[in-house]
């Protein structure tokens, strides 16, 4: 049993399967890019309980001098990893050449503990608006 477990692991490590899923609540583990997001940074996030809800601020910067157009949405999440609220319409944002912008969203309902940020740009042929 351990060694094809073993061979299994060498083979992925050849085939250049390395990389590790982002930290368990890392800002990273909260962002789901729907195909690529060239030129637009995610940084600094920023979240609070305010009077019973979670908020949560997140930066975007376009790191190109052409303007970059986007989609996002939030998912609200409870304890359990599970959406606690309707799903979210997406909204539209532009971000003009090496601008710098900040999401600012707060939880519709108070079970939310954590979130998930949806981004996705007109270049990418998902159908978002099923």
């Amino acid at each position: 049993m351990l060694r094809p477990l073993t061979l299994a692991i060498a083979l992925s490590l050849l085939a250049g399967c390395t990389t590790t899923a982002p930290a368990p609540g890392s800002a990273a583990s909260k962002i789901v890019s729907l195909g690529s997001m060239e030129h637009i940074e995610v940084g600094a996030m920023r979240v609070a309980r305010e009077n019973g809800f979670l908020t949560v601020k997140v930066q975007l910067t376009n790191s190109s001098h052409k303007n970059k157009s986007m989609y996002y949405r939030f998912a609200w999440l409870g304890d359990d990893g599970f959406p606690v609220a309707d799903e979210e319409s997406w909204k539209s944002l532009t971000l003009y050449g090496t601008q710098t912008s900040y999401l600012p969203a707060i939880a519709p309902v108070p079970q939310a503990t954590d979130f998930r940020l949806e981004v996705q740009t007109p270049e990418n042929n998902v159908n978002l608006f099923r």
